[in-house]
């Protein structure tokens, strides 16, 4: 009979200590301090808050560059010189020496843009000449490469230079193709408004 009443002793005080002990967790976590504002962080001697670790919004590509703007107006003209010149009658010589019987004549009338008036005027009354003459049907053409270009001449005070270019032409008709040689042409240039033009072009007697 002692013996059931000190187990029920037992229980009883084994159960007020858990009541007890669930009380006082409780109780704690109640009167445990919360942190509403940001947590400061000491490192290296600065202070960062956690405001400060928020997550960027834009990468560094999305930043804007700080260009810079020149005044183009305050810079110096740009002085054409002999190699100007050269690459001017290169091209040019190019383009009128690779033609053929199918393309209207454009290698011509298209260089104009690049010509004096009285090489307009030649352009103009070749050109009428060759359509004047009767087509046979039968396709002809030439293409036309720069080998080597020379200045002969050039005269900045006068304006006018004299350009040697060595080409390489090659002729086709209907399904043949031709050798190819080499052709010279001699082209005279003047500058106006700052602007090689054109004076005259020979090719060399083959």
């Amino acid at each position: 009979m002692m013996e059931n009443r000190k187990k029920i002793g037992l229980l009883i005080i084994a159960t007020a200590l858990l009541v007890l002990a669930i009380i006082i967790i409780l109780l704690l976590k109640k009167t445990s301090p919360t942190i509403d504002g940001p947590i400061a962080t000491t490192t290296g001697g600065n202070t960062l808050t956690n405001s400060d670790t928020s997550t960027p919004t834009s990468t560094p590509g999305d930043k804007p560059r700080n260009y810079q703007i020149y005044d183009t107006s305050k810079e110096a003209p740009y002085t054409l010189n002999s190699n100007d010149a050269a690459k001017l009658a290169s091209s040019f010589t190019q383009r009128l020496g690779s033609f053929s019987n199918q393309s209207d004549y454009g290698n011509v009338s298209d260089l104009k843009i690049f010509m004096t008036d009285s090489m307009k005027t030649w352009a103009d009354k070749y050109v009428a000449e060759l359509r004047a003459q009767k087509y046979s049907g039968q396709y002809y053409g030439i293409t036309t490469n720069t080998l080597t270009t020379k200045v002969l001449n050039y005269d900045e005070k006068a304006g006018k230079a004299t350009i040697e270019v060595i080409t390489e032409r090659r002729e086709s008709q209907a399904d043949t193709l031709g050798a190819a040689y080499q052709q010279k042409m001699t082209i005279s240039l003047v500058k106006l408004n700052n602007e090689w033009l054109v004076d005259n072009a020979v090719w060399e007697k083959k």
